[in-house]
């Protein structure tokens, strides 16, 4: 723990002098993307409603239980490649995901509710590992270093090594988006916005 905080001290030292946190990326600050990829869409109707479930590249599992948004033709044309934002909410005693694809055609025409798959998606690459200074500092299994304001650390405080998130970013801001899908619903904590320090 003590190397982990002087490494972080280090860094953040090293991250002052050459102003790597400045909102706009540029070329030299080589901003990581994060994208949720579409690996495979299962689809089918229950009674009435347009069902299934939606696999994205890092083996999270979502099935659709309802729509913000709802258009038949356009849902069937989501596929493989696709690339989705994903937001969370609570409902009812639930984090309920809402997906919308930000490329392809049509992209705005449709926007399923879906659910996190615990059981199917145990497995899924993107966890947390560590967690330091009450929150401030959160790595991932992949290896990347994010660091969150204390208005975040109000979430971030409360997760914990081994919960799986979803991070969202295009890497032209160093702001990322993060959904912990296994934070306690009761402590509303699901949500945060990070900065990416290392990788």
């Amino acid at each position: 723990m003590k190397i982990f905080n002087k490494i972080f001290s280090g860094v953040l030292m090293l991250l002052a002098v050459s102003q790597f946190s400045t909102v706009q990326a540029d070329n030299s600050t080589k901003l990581p993307v994060y994208q949720n990829v579409i690996q495979d869409v299962s689809l089918g109707y229950e009674d009435t409603l347009l069902a299934g479930t939606i696999k994205l590249d890092n083996d999270l599992v979502m099935h659709i239980v309802d729509y913000k948004t709802r258009d038949d033709n356009v849902m069937n044309t989501w596929h493989k490649g696709d690339v989705v934002a994903v937001h969370g909410q609570l409902k009812d005693e639930m984090l309920l995901l809402s997906v919308k694809r930000i490329e392809g055609p049509n992209q705005d025409k449709v926007e399923p509710y879906a659910i996190f798959d615990v059981t199917t998606s145990d497995n899924a690459n993107l966890k947390i590992v560590e967690i330091n200074d009450g929150g401030k500092f959160v790595k991932l299994n992949d290896g990347s270093v994010w660091e969150f304001s204390w208005y975040n650390r109000f979430s971030t405080g409360k997760w914990k090594a081994g919960q799986h998130v979803i991070v969202g970013g295009q890497g032209k801001t160093n702001s990322y988006d993060f959904i912990n899908l296994d934070a306690p619903i009761s402590l509303n904590v699901f949500s945060a916005t990070g900065s990416f320090i290392v990788h």
